[in-house]
């Protein structure tokens, strides 16, 4: 709900979110903008991306705030570039997701979706971008890990469920 912001000064993107810099900056200096309401821009991803899960909106105030403390104390600002991720639980089964898969050009499936735990990777070239794991938290766990280090993988590795996904690199 942010359309009570027009004419505040303050810039709302296309979907109605408020625009961000990367250190979560509006438009209007020293206001800043945190959580599903607002919009950044990723370098990971190489475009503006808008997150709707309080995971979120717990993890930009850290930003906000060494941005804040940094402006007094002369400090260049901190930027904001999370591997974005959100969890639910859907029919008794634990579902999390990480990453960002608009630009993925490769799909690679760990298990069979028909059984309890599985997982999906997406790749852009040899880097993992993104990954869904349905019962498979070590999964997520490192695949979020190596999503933040932009490691090459290698999809033939990565297809084995039984290989720890961190052992799957190229």
């Amino acid at each position: 709900a942010t359309a009570w912001l027009a004419g505040s000064g303050v810039a709302l993107g296309e979907r109605g979110e408020v625009v961000a810099d990367s250190g979560l900056m509006t438009s209007v200096p020293d206001v800043y903008a945190v959580g599903d309401c607002a919009s950044f821009p990723s370098a990971r991803y190489g475009e503006r991306l808008l997150v709707h899960h309080w995971d979120n909106a717990l993890q930009g105030p850290r930003t906000v705030a060494a941005n804040i403390l940094g402006q007094a104390a002369g400090r260049a600002p901190a930027v904001y570039d999370p591997v974005p991720y959100f969890w639910s639980e859907q029919f008794g089964r634990f579902v999390q997701y990480a990453g960002h898969h608009a630009d993925a050009d490769r799909t690679v499936r760990r298990g069979d979706p028909a059984e309890p735990a599985w997982s999906v990777c997406w790749l852009r070239g040899s880097r993992l971008v993104a990954l869904l794991a349905v019962g498979r938290p070590r999964d997520l766990a490192q695949g979020r890990r190596l999503i933040e280090a932009g490691t090459a993988m290698d999809p033939e590795l990565i297809a084995d469920p039984g290989r720890p996904l961190k052992s799957a690199t190229a």
